[in-house]
């Protein structure tokens, strides 16, 4: 059934002077407007969707993810000092496969560089439509290396190998990355120009940690640690630690396997690390630490990673792309920055005390801004959805494409809650079938909700409500709006049966005769959460 729903606030204040029909919680509550926010006071939401100072040798494809409630105008970029490029759609980079602004920056028409340090810089500004506070980015930087490989270093380690006999070559390896990382700092010291040092792991089980060898400490290219072309990464494997870490400031880790690992920088504060193509497997979802990586980090970079087995999944990173995870305790990517296109399946506490949410930002009485979730797929995630609490601010947070399904038989009332004052607030794309949606805080403004679908809404706090032009409802539908006790005004706001394929069985894609479909004209993205394109008139919720 599609019914349209909501009263106006004259008729709710009057309904509630009377006191006639709702409770006094309820009517101490204003759920929403038609009428759009101006978000002249709101900036752009944006985040390179790449990582700074990885070595490029040919034409390379990097981007923005960017949101703003009124649209974004174009993305400027500036190569080098040079012209100002204008990118003004949000299209598909082939190689995150993320829709981004993105452009392509090739070597070959770049001027000469200090061979020493080949660095170039990349200035980036997005603009938002019509109204708005424009951000200016932290600039980007690449290493460009010759493709000849000339610049290159690699070192050679095998489970079959020797730290004091071999010499790093591939016919006579090291044993441990620790004392190849040792080779590489040597090789650094006897060249005049930048090197990209590898060290290729052959089949074999290694220890993680330097165990007391130096390495390189540059804190402007990447040292990495990966599995030697042919070597598949469930032989290349971690699976103890020296009861410290590697020494890079700046440590990539590709196509491995990583067991019972805890990760610790030893390079200091400044310490960064990046995994991809990799496995991380953990004791289990309530055994051990909470922690699978040391909060000492810098920043931590997560691409093409599966993680199971762990109380936390991928928390606190700066970026988490095409990242899964499966079997964890608690958070899943509470605290990350940018996470695009990942999923976890299963969240249990089990008899733990653990309080998990699928995604939480904690902000530890601080003032935070700028968080995006662009692409995000929970299924039977015992777990509150979205949290937002201990701030004194949150800003500029954006949640596009996300479908966030708790167990379908759950009795724990786990729900989602944002309890934070607010300014500039994205939901948008969203399906959430069987968990309330909170409000626990009326000073927000700038927020939008667009085509998505949620179990209800709920705001159980006392006052006068929002703002009039606090929150934009628009293309909303609710499954159960009386369990929320939240009135929802807005334009395009429907109640009751979805129409989803089989419920029953978790399958929350919207049937061909769904009322979901064909009521979107202009789609705030132009994809689903599976990346399915979305075409005017489109799909509300999560999926196309």
């Amino acid at each position: 059934m599609r019914r349209q729903i909501g009263l106006s606030r004259y008729t709710r204040t009057v309904i509630c002077f009377l006191g006639i029909l709702l409770t006094q919680i309820a009517c101490a509550q204003s759920g929403g407007s038609s009428i759009r926010p101006s978000g002249e006071d709101a900036m752009v939401i944006a985040h390179w969707n790449v990582v700074a100072f990885q070595a490029i040798d040919g034409p390379f494809q990097f981007g923005i993810v960017a949101f703003h409630i009124n649209g974004v105008d174009r993305v400027d970029y500036q190569i080098n000092g040079g012209d100002v490029l204008s990118v003004t759609d949000m299209t598909l980079n082939k190689r995150t496969n993320t829709y981004e602004y993105w452009t392509t920056i090739d070597p070959a028409k770049i001027g000469p560089l200090n061979p020493e340090n080949p660095i170039v810089e990349i200035k980036a500004t997005v603009f938002p439509k019509t109204a708005g506070i424009p951000r200016e980015m932290d600039p980007m930087y690449f290493n460009v290396k010759p493709a000849d490989g000339s610049q290159d270093a690699i070192v050679w380690v095998s489970g079959k190998g020797d730290d004091k006999r071999g010499d790093g070559t591939k016919e006579n390896p090291f044993r441990q990355p620790g004392r190849a990382l040792e080779a590489l700092e040597d090789i650094e010291d006897d060249r005049d120009e930048a090197v990209f040092g590898v060290v290729y792991l052959m089949e074999g089980e290694y220890i993680w940690g330097s165990s007391g060898y130096s390495a390189p400490d540059t804190d402007s290219r990447w040292v990495e640690i990966a599995a030697a072309p042919g070597v598949d990464k469930s032989k290349a494997v971690f699976n103890e630690d020296d009861g410290g870490g590697f020494l890079p400031l700046l440590l990539k880790v590709k196509g491995v396997t990583i067991k019972n690992v805890y990760f610790i920088p030893e390079g200091g504060e400044y310490s960064n690390l990046w995994l991809e193509d990799s496995d991380m497997i953990g004791p289990g979802a309530t055994t051990g630490g909470g922690f699978y990586h040391s909060p000492s980090w810098d920043e931590v970079f997560f691409i093409n990673v599966h993680l199971s087995d762990f109380p936390n999944g991928a928390t606190d990173l700066a970026i988490a792309r095409n990242v899964k995870l499966t079997n964890i305790g608690s958070d899943a990517f509470s605290g990350s920055r940018l996470i695009v296109n990942s999923e976890v399946n299963g969240i249990d506490r089990g008899d733990t005390q653990f309080h998990p949410d699928v995604f939480q930002i904690y902000c530890g009485n601080d003032d935070m801004e700028n968080f995006i979730i662009f692409g995000l797929v929970a299924r039977d995630a015992e777990a509150q959805g979205i949290f937002a609490g201990g701030c004194s601010s949150l800003d500029n947070v954006a949640i596009v494409n996300a479908l966030l399904i708790r167990p379908l038989f759950s009795r724990v009332p786990f729900f989602s809650q944002w309890h934070v004052p607010s300014n500039h607030l994205i939901f948008s794309g969203i399906t959430m079938p069987n968990s309330t949606f909170l409000w626990r805080n009326n000073e927000v403004r700038n927020v939008l909700i667009d085509s998505s679908v949620f179990y209800a809404m709920g705001a159980p706090f006392k006052g006068y409500g929002f703002d009039d032009d606090a929150i934009a409802y628009q293309n909303t539908h609710l499954l159960r709006p009386r369990d929320g006790s939240m009135p929802v005004d807005g334009i395009d706001i429907t109640s009751g049966d979805a129409g989803f394929l089989d419920e029953g069985k978790g399958d929350f894609t919207p049937s061909g005769k769904s009322g979901l479909r064909g009521r979107v004209k202009a789609p705030f993205s132009n994809v689903d959460v599976y990346g399915n394109p979305r075409k005017g008139p489109s799909t509300i919720g999560a999926i196309e």
